[in-house]
């Protein structure tokens, strides 16, 4: 933008090694260097086809010729000692409300958390940790809105499960590789592949290979066994093709914090990019995840009361229906491949066309015990099984019939492919025009399945894919086997226009989505042939005007929709006839949300403050199904819905080594109407704290760090009816470490100590399943929803050295 003078990180770095990415900075004061550590070249502007996937708006280049450029600390990891905030804020200038977390602050974290955990500080944000080591996804809400209302998008490519939602993000890059995320509180963009944008879009990418041979070693160990062994090795240019590209290693092994099992997760990342020309750029990124991780009860608030973090898995196992909760009955193997090739072209300098091919499996299951008998009490579907089960590993029950303890294995095999298309032409100095089309398809199968467990309570098979069940008649026993296709083809439209100079930026545009879902229930019921079809028209208006180099407002109005989840379609069967019963006419949840915001990016502070406003119908709550340990969920409508708040943050670029932050939000939610025949017109809504806040002091001096953050959560209902909650709570990390001289092939070794939970808090810390009322009330039977147990103290001491 004409006369726009900001201070800009810069996305792709020509000239970095192992990963440390020069940061400049362009205004017409002088800023003092008081952390220099070694000069940092001048470079050029970001690469703009990056900027507008992460903002959803082109960053124009400045027309400004002064160049103050600041040194940054030597680092193995990226870390550059300039981002405002400790890395925790960037100046934005997309016209809807953006927070960045940047790898100053990623790589000052364990390497362990994943990258829910990174953006817990962030304003509006809630994240429920159930282990400090991230290898569960835990729970996220953005202004109240959980995770199965969230887009996400890694390098382009939709990162959800298309059925029911789910947010894993520990399964991709590893935190080495990690460049930065992104959170868009209000709203996901017209381009973002989703349908279930309406909560916001949380996007991340992988850092680019480095144009020089090296890499990057990282060794691990703290609390609980853990340990972490991470290697990354660079190629720099391969031959002349100018192709540069990069592979990195992780293995990870911990202890469950509380109580018994242990976690073992193995991942590869790889990226390679090509870049040519004027503007031109094709990359191919991957991700491979092998894990058997340690699941984890949920509690409810009597339990919690009553046992504390006590509440936990057995350690013995014991032949039996006791023997159900045996900690080696409830894991959760899972793999996971993930595929991305975005491309940006530049077909004429006012012609340019951006494509994003991408590709998605993961098989695995989360699994429980289920103690059965040969004979009696089995029904498959709705029908009983007249005939014994051959059951192994059984014993007599003492009437002529035998138990056994199964493995019940809530399984998915899913398959998703499909890519978007966008093009961009400029018509004139004030019009440019796009247009783009997302299609994709997956296909999701489903299923409950039952396989053998021995006398000493060890599965055959922990994927439970051996040796299944079967009727007499050969037929495979299950509690659930659907499969679904799910067909969405979205297309948008738009202009992005400017006027006054460049000062004002207004972007207008329509998607329209269609999304069909088609599937098949092979367990015996009145249910067999399942079919969806949605259409949503989303308009989107959105503005921002620059005053001038440190002034700036925006402001939004977007509709977003969410499809229902598959789950909430089929008749669901847990051993006695229908457990759930599948909705039909089911309607979307739709959005309507407005913001308005200011921005000030000054010489030390940058920060920003944002009013939203929230119109929901036919609001769709994702609530756990109870005894099917978190695999299994359930939307419930909640009507309409209003939501209003304020948020802010703001940090400071160094000044004495120090870059603070600051976040917080006010949000008033509240339910539109009565539901299911209970007075709840005017309550608070589930998961929407009325104050959240978080504090970050960042000091580091280019040699020795630390780092310390606060944060907090006021209550939290769980019910709709308000008469049950999680009180609220407050949470601790720090980090500190030293950077070491070099010697020989090690570069910039450094050593770092992180806590985590550092006053060792006891306390809830997210809603696992919620219900409409935990009381009886009006004639209706509570029931009570399920909490997330916060991880307590845990250290990580992490060295790590480039090469």
């Amino acid at each position: 933008m004409t006369g726009l003078r900001s201070y800009a990180c810069l996305l792709a770095c020509t000239s970095a090694f192992v990963g440390v990415h020069a940061y400049a900075q362009t205004h017409t004061k002088s800023l003092p260097v008081r952390h220099a550590r070694g000069a940092s070249p001048t470079h050029t502007r970001p690469n703009e086809s990056l900027q507008t996937a992460r903002t959803g708006i082109a960053k124009k280049p400045t027309e400004e010729n002064i160049v103050v450029t600041f040194r940054r600390h030597r680092s193995a990891d990226g870390v550059t000692g300039l981002q405002p905030g400790g890395g925790l804020i960037e100046p934005e200038t997309a016209p809807k409300s953006v927070s960045t977390v940047s790898r100053d602050f990623i790589q000052k974290q364990s390497p362990a958390q994943n990258p829910l955990q990174l953006v817990q500080l962030l304003p509006g944000v809630v994240v429920g940790s159930a282990d400090p080591f991230g290898v569960t996804g835990g729970t996220i809400s953005l202004r109240g809105l959980d995770q199965s209302e969230m887009a996400m998008t890694w390098e382009g490519a939709p990162a959800t499960d298309v059925g029911v939602y789910t947010i894993d993000t520990s399964e991709f890059a590893s935190n080495e590789d990690l460049e930065d995320m992104c959170v868009q509180q209000g709203s996901s963009n017209l381009d973002t592949p989703t349908i279930n944008g309406s909560g916001g879009l949380l996007s991340f990418r992988d850092r680019d290979p480095s144009q020089k041979m090296g890499g990057l070693v990282t060794l691990g160990y703290g609390s609980f066994n853990y340990h972490r062994e991470f290697v990354r090795f660079d190629t720099g240019e391969i031959g002349h093709s100018g192709v540069h590209a990069y592979v990195s290693y992780a293995n990870q092994q911990d202890d469950a914090w509380r109580g018994p099992g242990h976690d073992r997760i193995w991942n590869m990342d790889w990226k390679a990019v090509k870049k040519w020309g004027d503007d031109n750029r094709v990359t191919f990124v991957g991700a491979y995840r092998d894990s058997i991780e340690n699941t984890w009860p949920s509690t409810t608030m009597a339990d919690w009361q009553t046992y504390g973090r006590n509440f936990t898995w057995d350690s013995k196992y014991v032949f039996g229906p006791k023997g159900q909760n045996y900690w080696r009955l409830n894991r959760n193997p899972y793999d996971n491949l993930l595929l991305s090739a975005p491309s940006h072209i530049t077909l004429t300098d006012r012609w340019k066309l951006d494509v994003t091919p991408y590709f998605w499996h993961g098989y695995g299951n989360s699994s429980t015990g289920a103690f059965i008998n040969n004979t009696n009490g089995n029904f498959f579907g709705t029908e009983p099984v007249t005939q014994s089960l051959t059951l192994p590993y059984a014993q007599p029950a003492g009437d002529g019939t035998t138990n056994a303890m199964t493995l019940m294995a809530f399984q998915n095999d899913q398959y998703r492919g499909g890519f978007t298309a966008k093009t961009d032409y400029r018509i004139n100095s004030h019009h440019d025009i796009y247009l783009g089309w997302w299609f994709d398809y997956s296909n999701d199968h489903d299923s409950v399945i039952l396989s053998p467990v021995t006398f000493s309570g060890q599965s055959v098979n922990i994927f439970g894919e051996t040796d299944n069940i079967k009727l007499a008649n050969g037929q495979l026993f299950a509690y659930q086997n659907i499969s679904t296709i799910t067909t969405v083809n979205a297309l948008f439209a738009g202009d992005r226009a400017t006027y006054l100079g460049g000062k004002l930026t207004v972007d207008a545009g329509l998607k329209v989505a269609m999304v069909n879902r088609n599937g098949t229930n092979e367990v015996p019921g009145p249910q067999y042939k399942v079919v969806l079809n949605d259409f949503q028209p989303l308009p989107a208006l959105s503005a921002r005007y620059q005053f001038n180099k440190e002034h700036q407002i925006f402001a939004s109005v977007s509709t977003n929709f969410r499809s229902p989840a598959t789950p909430t379609l089929y008749n669901a069967y847990y051993g006695h006839g229908i457990s759930v019963q599948g909705t039909k006419n089911l309607k979307d949840e739709y959005s309507i949300s407005e913001e308005i915001g200011y921005r000030y990016n000054g010489p030390l502070l940058v920060a920003s403050a944002t009013y939203f406003h929230y119109n929901f119908t036919n609001r769709q709550i994702q609530s756990v199904i109870p005894g099917t340990n978190g695999a299994e969920t359930v939307d419930l409508n909640a009507g309409g819905q209003t939501s209003d708040g304020v948020s802010l943050e703001a940090g400071t670029r160094p000044f004495w080594h120090f870059r603070p932050y600051v976040s917080g939000q006010y949000l008033h939610a509240t339910i539109d109407n009565n539901i299911a025949g209970l007075p709840t017109s005017g309550k608070t809504a589930v998961r929407s704290p009325h104050w959240t806040g978080a504090l970050g002091i960042d000091w580091d001096n280019g040699t020795f760090f630390w780092n310390y953050s606060i944060r907090y959560v006021s209550r939290q209902y769980s019910t709709f009816m308000n008469d049950e909650y999680i009180p609220g709570y407050y949470d601790m990390n720090a980090s500190v470490g030293a950077r070491i001289r070099g010697y020989g092939p090690m570069k910039s070794p450094t050593v770092q100590v992180n806590f985590i939970n550092l006053t060792n808090n006891n306390y809830l810390s997210g809603v696992q399943s919620v219900t409409t009322n935990a009381v009886k009330t009006h004639g209706v039977q509570g029931t009570a929803p399920d909490y997330l147990i916060a991880p307590g103290l845990a250290i990580v001491a992490t060295l790590k050295a480039g090469f």
